[in-house]
């Protein structure tokens, strides 16, 4: 592996200071805030004074026990990766990073900030260049994996504030030009990637050509818009756009499973950026578009496809940011694998994987939304050799482009040298295979491993399983 040892501090202000301008942000097509939409920067002296009634207006109890709870005590400094790779630089401890927001509720809402700001330090943004830079803090230095969060004695939820701070800078329009650029593709086309109709409904019949050539089976089919079925299929629009393989993979288990699935011709897209910009309104847009997709084609459950933050947004917060019950039940498609398998509807020879695999637990998978056993249950029918990471469950580490940060290219030199803790954590496995359940992960992960030259490949449990099945 590369060396990743004395890793170089970076302060805050390293970063460009890149708010956008309106020419750039192209705002003749982004719609605003208000309805719903995306925000624009307009810098005629008032954001700050939005961004201080926001800060107001948007604030809950979980949040402000987040914001009064912290007695810095300085354990999360010994769960984040960004504080163990750089051990020199106090401001990247999550404390330090919350402590941004932090003084400024302090200043504007915490009595004794308004009395004696001196003694609490209390602090007050002051012009667009000081939210420029509580921008590059909150979107440039956490991944929002919220494992400081775990190790917090008075259950300080730093990644709810780290994401409550985002929103509040996205609502004003300084935002990093990656996020803004992702989520107007998911307002303007409904999905992260702007993938239109027609090439979303070609690449799913190509796929089902080619899975009927694998399987020599021309009854196997990716059924579009088809009403009453076991299952409704959303999926990450990576898979459409980056990686087909992987519906074909699963078309063929579905196929073998003998279930009854469909894919809808629109709320087909189960990411949601509304996670990572704080963005609730476009998080309530997306989820709501692949739940009314289910009730309007009458299926019986909702599947979620391999995907980290989407399995988060659309089994748990979706249904909170859209104010909706939970009409048509939802689970992760590693849940169904886990069950077809136990059942004995699926055969599998775990000779067919001998390479040795790890798993990588997915921060939204785990931490956030509990799914811990099951895809370890899978791998281990379906894996000769299946290896542990250390530590993992919910005490794994990111895989550094959580969070949103892949998009963010301003952010990726500082991503990659506190991946050094994530490269050590794998190589020491001496697995040749890393396994995740996100394309998010496939990413970051592949990233760590180009970067720190280690000799692994990543790999999905879908394509694990069909690798393993007995046609």
């Amino acid at each position: 592996m590369k060396s990743a040892s004395k890793p170089r501090s970076r302060q805050v202000m390293d970063f460009p200071l890149d708010v956008r301008t309106q020419e750039k942000a192209k705002t003749d097509k982004a719609p605003c805030v208000a309805s719903g939409r995306l925000a624009t920067y307009a810098p005629d002296g008032r954001n700050v004074e939005r961004f201080l009634a926001l800060l107001s207006r948007r604030m809950n109890r979980h949040i402000a026990v987040s914001m009064i709870g912290c007695v810095h005590c300085g354990l999360c400094a010994d769960s984040c990766h960004y504080s163990l790779v750089f051990p020199d630089d106090p401001q990247m401890t999550p404390v330090a990073k919350a402590d941004r927001i932090r003084k400024i509720f302090k200043r504007h809402s915490d009595w004794t900030g308004r009395i004696v700001p001196w003694w609490v330090g209390a602090k007050s943004p002051a012009d667009d260049a000081d939210l420029n830079e509580l921008k590059n803090v909150a979107f440039g230095l956490c991944s929002a994996c919220r494992r400081c969060t775990f190790s917090c004695p008075m259950g300080v939820d730093t990644g709810g504030l780290v994401r409550f701070t985002r929103g509040l800078l996205t609502a004003v329009g300084i935002v990093p030009e990656g996020i803004f650029n992702v989520s107007r593709d998911q307002w303007d086309t409904g999905n992260q990637m702007g993938v239109q109709e027609d090439d979303y409904l070609e690449t799913l019949a190509w796929m089902r050509d080619e899975a009927r050539t694998e399987l020599g089976d021309d009854s196997l089919d990716i059924p579009v818009d088809k009403e009453g079925c076991d299952f409704l299929y959303a999926i990450n629009p990576r898979e459409i756009k980056f990686d087909p393989r992987s519906i074909g993979q699963a078309a063929k288990i579905f196929h073998l499973a003998g279930e009854s699935w469909t894919m809808p011709r629109w709320g087909w897209d189960n990411t949601s950026f509304g996670l990572f910009s704080g963005d609730d309104a476009l998080g309530a847009y997306i989820a709501n578009n692949v739940y009314e997709a289910a009730v309007r084609l009458k299926a019986k459950r909702l599947v979620i496809s391999e995907c980290g933050h989407g399995f988060r947004a659309t089994r748990w917060e979706g249904y909170g940011w859209a104010r909706r019950d939970q009409d048509v039940p939802s689970e992760s498609v590693v849940v169904t694998l886990e069950r077809w398998l136990r059942e004995g509807r699926l055969k599998v020879d775990k000779s067919r994987n001998m390479l040795p695999v790890t798993f990588h637990d997915s921060c939204n998978v785990a931490r956030s939304s509990g799914l811990t056993e099951e895809p370890r249950r899978v791998l281990k029918r379906v894996c000769a050799d299946f290896r542990e990471m250390t530590p993992n469950r919910t005490e794994n580490y990111c895989c550094t482009g959580g969070g949103g940060l892949l998009s963010m290219a301003e952010y990726r030199p500082v991503r990659l040298e506190a991946a050094a803790i994530k490269a050590r954590q794998m190589e020491a496995t001496g697995a040749k295979l890393v396994c995740t359940m996100c394309h998010n992960c496939i990413d970051g992960l592949n990233d760590v491993i180009k970067h720190y030259n280690l000799d692994m490949k990543v790999v999905q449990i879908l394509e694990l399983v069909d690798t393993a099945l007995i046609r």
